[in-house]
């Protein structure tokens, strides 16, 4: 589980510019190394995942804009 949490955090890191760029201001759900959700709020996200995912956790993930991804640097 915690691997998998791990796992899931690195595949992030290693996409973000991309994210940023896809999913500015978005919320994205990851598991098992893949973008398995988005929405515009953590609340209608986790519904939707509860859902399909009853038994697992996701990363979940508020994306930046590109100008506050930025700044964050």
């Amino acid at each position: 589980f915690v691997e998998d949490m791990d796992s899931d955090d690195l595949w992030l890191k290693s996409h973000l510019e991309d994210i940023v760029d896809r999913y500015a201001h978005k919320v994205i759900a990851i598991l098992d190394q893949q973008i398995v959700g988005v929405g515009t709020s953590i609340a209608e996200l986790q519904q939707t995942l509860a859902a399909h995912y009853p038994q697992r956790v996701p990363l979940i993930f508020e994306v930046p804009t590109r100008e506050e991804f930025e700044c964050l640097l």
